[in-house]
């Protein structure tokens, strides 16, 4: 019976992290607008622009390196990155709320005073719809969808102004 010695190289996600990568793998995760996601940015803040003859390359193999990429991988399903995701989802939430509602009731004019067609703005809170929608399906056991199709995303209404019935004793105009 021999037992089976298992090292580093044998499993390379296991391969731990030298400090620059584990900067440039906090940065890609946790970098905020600048840096998140753009691994460039990232390799060139933590290793230095002169490190290297094209850092976008080096990067690139830097992120496949298996116990790279296995480290995003667990900051990326963090507890704190989905708190973070679900704050942001909330904000954008309220957001698309806040219009859907101001563009569906409200009345704007021009510079002159002239009143403004309501149409486009109506355009905007059913979008703003859809994207919640989007965050949030609502699911029906009997899938019944609402479709609205324009074309590039565009709506388009039809208004109907209904028509006054004649009263007996009035003439029509």
């Amino acid at each position: 019976m021999s037992d089976k010695i298992t090292n580093t190289q044998d499993r390379p996600e296991e391969k731990p992290l030298t400090e620059q990568e584990l900067q440039f793998c906090n940065l890609y995760v946790n970098g905020g607008l600048e840096y998140a996601g753009r691994p460039k940015k990232c390799f060139v803040e933590v290793f230095g622009e002169d490190t290297v003859k094209n850092p976008y390359a080096s990067a690139n193999y830097l992120m496949n390196k298996p116990h790279v990429l296995a480290h995003i991988k667990a900051l990326l399903f963090s507890e704190r990155f989905e708190m973070e995701t679900m704050a942001v989802k909330l904000q954008v939430t309220e957001t698309l709320k806040a219009i859907m509602d101001e563009t569906a009731t409200s009345d704007y004019t021009d510079r002159f005073g002239v009143p403004l067609s309501p149409a486009p703005l109506r355009a905007v809170s059913v979008n703003a719809a859809k994207a919640l929608m989007d965050i949030f399906p609502i699911r029906h056991k009997e899938e019944n969808r609402l479709r609205i199709e324009g074309s590039d995303g565009n709506v388009i209404f039809n208004v109907i102004v209904p028509q006054n019935p004649v009263k007996d004793g009035e003439a029509e105009t």
